[in-house]
C-alpha cells in the first residue's frame, strides 16, 4: 500500500498537537513546565533534514513522522503552555465559567462595518431582515465593549490578563452588512450570513474553529488566515475573490457545483489538497474548473503549512 506523505504528515502532526493540551489540563503535565518549550527549536530543523535524508529511501515515511511528531510537541506544547503564539489560551476558561450577562440592541442606518474581537469562547453571528442588531453575551470578567454607531457595530473583548471567558450570539440586518472583519484567539465562531451581500468578509481565527456559512450570501471578498485549527466554509452561487492561508490546521471548502473555479495555490510537502481527486485541471500553481454558461467564478489564492484543504468533502461543510 502507497503511503501518501503529505496526509501522513498532517495526521501525526495534529496528534501530539491535541495531546499536548489534554495532558496539561489533565494534570499529567505541568503547565508551567512547558513555558520555554519553544527553545526547543531547532529540533524542528532536525526533524525535516532527517525527513529530506530519507525522503528516497524505503524509509521516507519515517522521516516525515519525525518532522511530523517534533513540530506537534513544540506547537502543542506552546499552545497548551498559553504562549504568545495563541493570544490568550493560557488564560481561557470553560463554557460553564460564565456568569455574568449583557445585552444590547441598536440600528444601522446605512451599510455598516460590523467587526469582532474575541480572545476566549464562542461567537454566533446570523443575519435576519430589517436595520436592527443585537448583542447578547455570556461571560466571566470585565464585560465585553460594545460600541455602535448608525455604520458600525464593534464587539471586542476588554485588555486583562486574568481568567476569562465569553459567549456571544449576535444578529445583524442581512441588507446592511458591508464587511465583517472577525478576529478570534482560543475561540470558535459560526458565521450564518443568509441573504447578505457583505463587500468583505475578513477572519483571522488563532487556535479555533471557524465555520462560515454564505452558500445563501454574496460576499465579494473572503480573506480568511487561519493559524491552529479548523475552518468550514460555504460559498454561494456568486463571484467571489479573496485568499485563505492556514497554517497547521484544516480547512473544508464547498461550493456550488455549476460555478468556475480559479485556484492559485502555494504548493509544498506539509500542504494536503484534494483537487485532482475532484476534477480540477492543473497548470503551474493554477487549479481551474470551467463553470455552466455565464456562471460566476471564484477566484481565491490559497496557501498552507502543515495543513489541508478539501474542497467539497463528503457529507459538506457544516
Amino acid at each position: 500500500m502507497r503511503v501518501r506523505r503529505g496526509l501522513l504528515f498532517t495526521g501525526l502532526f495534529l496528534i501530539p498537537l491535541g495531546a499536548m493540551t489534554l495532558l496539561v489540563r489533565a494534570g499529567t503535565i505541568d503547565e508551567d513546565s512547558l513555558d520555554g518549550v519553544w527553545q526547543l527549536w531547532p529540533l524542528i530543523f532536525i526533524g525535516f533534514g532527517v525527513a529530506l535524508l530519507l525522503g528516497r529511501s524505503r524509509a521516507a515515511s519515517v522521516g516525515t513522522a519525525i518532522a511530523a511528531v517534533v513540530l506537534g510537541v513544540l506547537v502543542g506544547g506552546a499552545i497548551a503552555s498559553g504562549g504568545a503564539m495563541v493570544g490568550s489560551v493560557g488564560t481561557c476558561g470553560l463554557p460553564s465559567d460564565t456568569d455574568q450577562h449583557i445585552d444590547r440592541t441598536g440600528t444601522f442606518g446605512e451599510p455598516a462595518v460590523v467587526a469582532l474581537d474575541l480572545r476566549c469562547g464562542s461567537v454566533d453571528l446570523t443575519t435576519a431582515s430589517g436595520s436592527d442588531w443585537s448583542v447578547a453575551a455570556d461571560h466571566r470578567g470585565l464585560a465585553p465593549i460594545i460600541a455602535a454607531s448608525g455604520d458600525r457595530l464593534d464587539v471586542r473583548d476588554p485588555d486583562q490578563g486574568q481568567v476569562r471567558r465569553d459567549e456571544w450570539v449576535i444578529s445583524t440586518p442581512a441588507e446592511l452588512i458591508r464587511e465583517l472583519d472577525v478576529t478570534t484567539n482560543a475561540a470558535s465562531g459560526t458565521f450564518v450570513l443568509d441573504d447578505s451581500l457583505p463587500d468583505l468578509v475578513q477572519v483571522q481565527a488563532n487556535a479555533g474553529d471557524i465555520a462560515i456559512d454564505a452558500g445563501n450570501a454574496s460576499v465579494g471578498r473572503l480573506d480568511l488566515q487561519l493559524n491552529a485549527g479548523r475552518a468550514r466554509i460555504i460559498l454561494g452561487s456568486a463571484p467571489t475573490t479573496g485568499s485563505i492561508s492556514i497554517n497547521a490546521g484544516a480547512i473544508d471548502l464547498c461550493v456550488p457545483d455549476d460555478v468556475g473555479l480559479r485556484l492559485s495555490v502555494t504548493e509544498q510537502l506539509t500542504f494536503v489538497t484534494n483537487l485532482a481527486e475532484r476534477g480540477l485541471q492543473h497548470s503551474g500553481t493554477d487549479w481551474t474548473r470551467v463553470g455552466a454558461a455565464a456562471a460566476p467564478v471564484i477566484d481565491l489564492h490559497i496557501d498552507g503549512n502543515v495543513a489541508s484543504l478539501t474542497l467539497d468533502p463528503n457529507g459538506g461543510c457544516r
